[in-house]
Order: structure tokens, then C-alpha cells, then sequence
């Protein structure tokens, strides 16, 4: 088992050079088409089987990674069509972190992956088994730029396996929507968490990404010992650089090497993974990622009393201090594995803090011997908060805790385009909805974690986004108390509302009327979705015509004058014939700001 991931990811890597370099060339130009990516592909198949022939040629001593950027840069035609210039005359070690930074987190640029229709794709599937699976992996690769190229290959193979069945079954639709429909959103959620991974690294650097990768490990194999986990860990430094920058190859054998190691000492680290050390590449590694945190030693107390009642904690802090933190971290993680992640980071960020302060007193044990009593107010605090959103849920469901976040959203940011104020919104609605049916332990580290995954979105991955100076703030300063700064934040004092327009929010039947593309164009500002026949059905069922005008609503009221404000109803009426429909907007209702609402006149719909 030692060496078997290390020559089983080396044999997967030469029977799949197709897919893995359709993964890092999809990454790296989302852009590009189909046929594009396939004949960059088709380069490296060539450059391959020219190396095998006679590996002493000059260029196959070379990186994989930086041959793939070289046959982009080389297609002079894919550089200009695609800005790629200013990274391609770069040299190779600087044109590695130029390509990443132009990838784009959010993808709404691209056409949205819908998959085919289920006898069209058993169709295709049974014309071209490998060509279909291969459009699929070009697909979620674009689509998941951040995706380490593992999961991404992983979930393709789960795919092929779903298509398989499904295409022998009499009612393929209803096979695909339980099967297939799953795979690409469970793609999208470990792809989420990878790229709040790589952003971690890339705006707080190594320090904080390890004590994270402390806090999770601790908890997922709470009986491994503290020299096994930093092996672990030293391994993780690799895998995350080299995963994050999109460099596939390394990508896969950095992993071969962790799960060597796992797979290597189950008894000591986990007994839950022996099953996920018996699959094939590249199933282990997510299989072992998936799986469940194992039973804590049952000698575990809840308090880690070596760091808040020992005599010696000052002594080892200025012997080693980044080890101690760490192996503080490990102990107090292992015993509360119902904590999130950004809890027992902040609880980590308060204790290095306490002890700064009372290892310069006369009597630090009296003094850090109270840091128990501070973990538990940070807990208790971030609990609270948890209970707090999961009961306004519960009252108002999930398109009205939606609006909930929506509206403050907009205000601490209202620079942002509303399709990305709605994007985060819905997530934090779909998370909630995930998370507050759970039972309380579970419960706190689903919201708590959801919520940090949606922030670090918003501040962005592989560059220094700038929004406002307040947002800014919470973004860059600490990782670990970025939630709870930005749910401090207040309106954006520094923002300047567009002209005040009232037509903007007076519409008329034309909304419904004239062919589906003549809608769209029409009310650009107000639908992003074609409307049916059943027009209005829609606005009131999905809300997303709604959300748009509270985002416009909002944006406006952010500075706005009151006597301006007049004009902004928080009441739509849609007068159709004889009848008169009232849709409430929730502004007055969901805004938990102390700022002022709108006025309550009646937006009228002209009919």
C-alpha cells in the first residue's frame, strides 16, 4: 500500500493525458471553445508520445505545466482572440501566477452548463463514450476554475458511471434528474470549497491556510497524533500551491503523496478511510475528503487544560511559537469537532493574543488562566448569531430570508452589479436552507462555515478586489474574523447613488407582451430570465423580478434624499383589467438596519 497511490497515479496520469490537460487548458482559457481546448490537446498528446520516444530531447526535461502554457502562447491566434498577450511574453516562472490571476471565479460570462437531453446524450454517449465525457470535463473545468483537477476528474468518473446505468433504464429522464442532475451541483460545492482554499492562500498567506488545514484535520482524525499531522501538513503546502495555480500533473502525484501516507496508517489516524484507501485514482483522495470526522478518543476532555492551566505555556510559546499555536489549535480542535472552522480560528487569534499580554505580567498563570471563560464567550457570541438567522428562516422561508440578506447586502455594498448581490443571496438562502433543519451541533458548523465560504466569494480569490473601504477592511484583515466584521458593517457612507429615475420603477403590460426576445431586451434591467406565456406567474413565483427592483430600490435609497425617496413605492400594484394584484416588497419588513424605509406610497402598474 506504501507506494501504491505514488505508481497508480503515475500509470492514471499516462492513460488520461487527454482529459487531465482538457482540465488545465480549460482552466486557464474559460474562453476558449470546444475545438480550441481539443487542439491544444491534441499538442501535448503529440509532445508526449514525442518525449516517450526519446526523453533525452531538451524541451521534455521541461515541467508539464509550463509546456501546456507554451503550446497556448505558441497559437498566436488563442492569444489575441483571448488577451492572452501580456502573460505570453512573460518567461515560464512568471507567466504561471499571470495565468492564474486572469482566471475568473465567477463564470457568469459563460454560458451556463446545462446538460443534454437524456436520449440525446445515451445517443452521443454510445457514439463516442470518450469524446462525451471529455465535453463534459471541458465543461466543469471552465465552469470551476479553481476545481482541483482530482475532483474535477473524480466527479467525471462518477458521471460516466451515472450515464451508464441511466441509459439502460426505461425512464432515462427521471434516471438522470436523480442521478446525473446531483454530480455536477456536488462538483460545484467541493469546487466552492477549493477555491475559498486557494484564496485563503493567496490573500492571508501560508500561515493562516495551515492553521486552518490544523483546524479541519484535527477534527476529521481527532486520533491522529501532532508529528503525523504536521507531516500531513508539510505535504498540504505542495498540493495547495500547486493545485491552485493549476499545474494538474503536480497536482496529482502532491495528492498521490498524502493519501500514501494516510492509507499507510489507518489504525492511527482513522478507521473510517480504510474502505476509501481500497478505490481507484482518483476516487480515493474524495472519498477520504467526503468522509465523515471519526469518533474522538473518548479520554478527551472538552477543555485542553495543558494551555490554560500549565505552567510552562509562556516558556513554550518563546521557544517555538508557531508550533505552539498549531499544537494548541490541534488540541482544542480534536475535542470540539461541533466548532466551525472560523469559531475555533478566532478562538485561536484570541488566545496568541492573550498570551502576548499575560506572559508580560507577574503572574501569567492567573492571567491566561481565564482564557477558557474568553473561548466560551467567543462560542456563545457565534452561536447566538447562528440561532438569530436560522429562527428568522425558519419564519420567513427561503425566498424571504433571501430578501433578508439581499437588502443589507446591497447596502454595505452597493458597488457591486445586483446579478452578483442576488448570486450571494441566493447562496446564503440555499445554505440556510441545508443547514437549519439540522440538529444544534451540526447545525452551527453548517451556517458558520456556509457563511465564511460566501464571503471569501465575494472578496474575491486571485486578486485584490476592491469594493468599498469598509468591505475592503473585512476582506484583507483578518481571515478569521472576517464574518463577524462584515456583519458589523453599516451602509456605505462613501457611495454615490445614480440619478434618482422613478420610471425606473413604473412598468406597464409590455412586460408580458411581444416575442421572448423582445421582453428580454425591453426590461434588461429588471428580468435576466425569457419569460413564457404565463408571464406573471413567473415574476410572482420565482421573486427574481422582485429582487432586481429591491437591489435598484436599495442602491438608490442608499444616499438618497427623503423627498426623492417619495417616488420609490415599497408596494407593487398591478392593475390588469378589473383586477388588482398587490406584491409586497419586503423592504420595511426584512431590513434589520436602523436606516430609513421607504415610503409607503403604491407603485402603480400601468396597464
Amino acid at each position: 500500500m506504501i507506494k501504491y497511490y505514488l505508481n497508480a497515479t503515475q500509470k492514471f496520469l499516462e492513460n488520461n493525458i487527454r482529459d487531465v490537460t482538457t482540465v488545465a487548458f480549460a482552466q486557464f482559457v474559460q474562453e476558449a471553445t470546444y475545438e480550441e481546448i481539443t487542439g491544444l490537446v491534441k499538442q501535448m498528446i503529440l509532445y508526449r508520445d514525442k518525449c516517450v520516444a526519446d526523453m533525452q530531447q531538451p524541451e521534455c526535461s521541461e515541467l508539464a505545466i509550463y509546456v501546456m502554457q507554451d503550446k497556448i502562447c505558441r497559437v498566436k491566434e488563442l492569444s489575441d482572440k483571448y488577451g492572452l498577450s501580456e502573460c505570453c511574453t512573460k518567461n515560464s516562472t512568471n507567466r504561471l501566477p499571470c495565468f492564474f490571476q486572469r482566471k475568473s471565479a465567477d463564470a457568469s460570462f459563460l454560458t451556463p452548463f446545462q446538460g443534454p437531453d437524456p436520449e440525446k446524450a445515451c445517443q452521443e454517449y454510445a457514439e463516442d463514450p470518450e469524446a462525451f465525457l471529455n465535453h463534459f470535463i471541458y465543461e466543469i473545468a471552465r465552469q470551476n476554475p479553481f476545481g482541483f483537477a482530482p475532483t474535477l476528474l473524480s466527479g467525471a468518473a462518477i458521471y460516466k458511471e451515472a450515464i451508464t446505468r441511466c441509459c439502460q433504464e426505461e425512464n432515462k429522464h427521471e434516471c438522470f434528474h436523480l442521478k446525473v442532475t446531483p454530480i455536477t451541483n456536488g462538483l460545484k460545492e467541493r469546487s466552492a470549497s477549493q477555491k475559498n482554499t486557494c484564496g485563503v492562500l493567496m490573500k492571508y498567506g501560508p500561515k493562516v491556510l495551515k492553521h486552518l488545514k490544523v483546524v479541519e484535520f484535527s477534527q476529521k482524525f481527532p486520533k491522529i497524533d501532532f508529528k503525523d499531522l504536521g507531516i500531513l501538513l508539510e505535504n498540504m503546502d505542495h498540493l495547495f500551491d500547486e493545485c491552485c495555480e493549476g499545474d494538474v500533473v503536480q497536482c496529482f502525484r502532491n495528492e498521490a503523496k498524502i493519501l500514501n501516507y494516510i492509507c499507510s496508517k489507518p489504525d492511527s489516524i482513522s478507521s473510517k478511510i480504510i474502505d476509501c484507501c481500497q478505490l481507484t485514482i482518483p476516487q480515493g483522495g474524495e472519498c477520504i475528503i467526503n468522509s465523515g470526522n471519526d469518533d474522538k478518543p473518548e479520554d478527551l476532555s472538552p477543555r485542553a487544560e495543558r494551555f490554560t492551566e500549565g505552567d510552562d505555556v509562556c516558556q513554550s510559546l518563546h521557544e517555538d511559537k508557531e508550533n505552539f499555536q498549531a499544537k494548541f489549535l490541534y488540541e482544542y480542535s480534536r475535542r470540539h469537532p461541533e466548532l466551525p472552522f472560523s469559531v475555533l480560528l478566532r478562538i485561536g487569534v484570541m488566545y496568541e493574543n492573550l498570551l502576548e499580554m499575560c506572559c508580560k505580567t507577574e503572574n501569567p498563570k492567573e492571567c491566561y488562566g481565564q482564557a477558557e471563560e474568553e473561548f466560551q464567550k467567543i462560542i456563545a457570541k457565534s452561536w447566538t448569531l447562528v440561532k438569530t438567522e436560522c429562527g428568522y428562516f425558519q419564519n420567513l422561508g427561503e425566498e424571504g430570508f433571501l430578501n433578508q440578506c439581499l437588502l443589507p447586502l446591497t447596502k454595505k455594498a452597493p458597488q457591486l452589479p445586483p446579478q452578483e448581490l442576488i448570486s450571494h443571496s441566493k447562496k446564503l438562502a440555499s445554505f440556510f436552507a441545508k443547514c437549519c433543519p439540522l440538529g444544534e451541533e451540526d447545525q452551527f458548523a453548517c451556517v458558520d462555515n456556509a457563511v465564511s465560504l460566501t464571503i471569501g466569494e465575494l472578496c474575491g480569490i486571485n486578486r485584490n478586489r476592491t469594493i468599498n473601504p469598509g468591505v475592503d477592511n473585512c476582506c484583507k484583515s483578518s481571515y478569521a474574523f472576517s464574518s463577524m466584521c462584515f456583519k458589523d458593517l453599516t451602509t456605505d457612507e462613501t457611495y454615490t447613488s445614480p440619478t434618482f429615475l422613478p420610471e425606473l420603477f413604473t412598468f406597464n403590460l409590455t412586460l408580458c407582451q411581444g416575442k421572448e426576445e423582445q421582453q428580454k431586451k425591453r426590461r434588461e434591467y429588471v428580468i435576466f430570465f425569457s419569460f413564457s406565456s404565463t408571464c406573471l406567474s413567473h415574476i410572482f413565483s420565482s421573486g427574481f423580478a422582485m429582487m432586481h427592483v429591491l437591489v435598484k430600490t436599495n442602491k438608490q435609497k442608499v444616499q438618497q434624499q427623503k423627498q426623492q425617496m417619495k417616488e420609490v413605492k415599497n408596494v407593487f400594484r398591478f392593475a390588469i383589467g378589473n383586477s388588482v394584484i398587490y406584491f409586497h416588497i419586503s423592504v420595511l419588513v426584512f431590513s434589520r438596519e436602523n436606516s430609513q424605509g421607504l415610503s409607503t406610497k403604491t407603485l402603480v402598474y400601468k396597464g
